[in-house]
């Protein structure tokens, strides 16, 4: 008899972490969203756990009902659980656990079109020079973390894994592990490298020499500084500027490639920068450009209708 549901989730987990070399992060996201899925069926048809082959669509469609309609999630948080569950299928499917992959067949619900939140330009500086106003090593560190996520838009994983050697300021680049472990080299501007440069020598001052090897963003005991650490600063940061319903490293990344495409920036070069494997991911950002055109056409065509 081949294992239940439990140890085949367990199985994907490790072969994610193991063959995909996704990050912390990501895994954790699939683990939360597979374990909610096992423990709807826990309660709902135990056969299904023993056997994965017992889950039919109906099981699966069911569970979205269960977390639009009970739980009330957003259609976007109800797709990322069917996505979790598409790719433990496939991954069980070519196991050849499951004779036949049910949740391919499943629908994604479709998503509404989300305008990224963004800081404008004048709200950047301000949480910039707020950040600029202390001495303390901690501070300069927290500004460098910002300069670095407004330079380079790259996610907070990204940053979080960043060592010494991975700053290259002869080239002005900075080289990434994004998802699925590629690679990428991203250039830095000069802001950014002058706040890295200042927290550099703070953090020479604190702790003692170091070498490359060693993570860049330490926190206040000198160990590493876990996403969950950067993200309380990044929120902290711009909570005393602006008001958002979202307060992230992920704003800043999005403000990055807002003002990036708001000065006339090539979308596929964006995409590159990103670390977008799809165009179509990084074309959420166009509404800069309608909005753009919009204001285009209402200053400059004579039948515009402006007033």
């Amino acid at each position: 008899m081949k294992p239940g549901l439990k140890t085949q989730i367990d199985h994907f987990i490790t072969w994610l972490e193991v063959e995909k070399r996704y990050s912390s992060e990501t895994l954790r996201g699939y683990q939360i969203d597979l374990n909610q899925f096992l423990t709807f069926l826990e309660g709902h048809d135990i056969a299904c756990v023993k056997d994965p082959n017992q889950i039919d669509r109906t099981v699966v469609r069911s569970f979205l009902g269960h977390l639009s309609g009970d739980l009330g999630l957003q259609t976007r948080s109800v797709a990322r659980k069917l996505a979790a569950i598409k790719s433990l299928f496939k991954f069980m499917h070519k196991e050849g656990v499951v004779s036949l992959n049910i949740a391919a067949y499943v629908h994604t619900p479709k998503l509404p079109g989300v305008i990224p939140s963004y800081l404008s330009e004048k709200q950047i500086v301000a949480v910039l020079e707020s950040l600029n106003s202390s001495d303390s090593w901690m501070a300069k560190r927290d500004l460098a973390i910002v300069e670095l996520f407004y330079s380079t838009g790259m996610r907070v994983s990204e940053l979080a894994g960043l060592t010494g050697s991975d700053l290259n300021r002869h080239k002005g680049t900075v080289t990434v592990m994004g998802k699925g472990s590629k690679q990428r080299v991203i250039p830095v501007g000069q802001y950014a490298w002058e706040a890295i440069d200042d927290y550099q020598y703070a953090l020479k001052k604190k702790f003692g020499e170091r070498t490359g090897e060693h993570a860049l963003f330490l926190g206040r005991n000198g160990q590493v500084l876990k996403p969950t650490g950067i993200r309380l600063r990044v929120k902290k940061a711009i909570k005393a500027i602006a008001e958002l319903k979202k307060m992230s490293p992920h704003v800043l990344r999005h403000t990055f490639a807002t003002h990036l495409l708001n000065a006339g920036a090539d979308l596929m070069a964006l995409k590159d920068l990103l670390g977008h494997e799809n165009l179509s991911t990084t074309q959420v950002y166009t509404h800069v450009q309608v909005d753009k055109m919009k204001k285009v056409f209402q200053k400059a065509h004579p039948r515009a209708g402006k007033k």
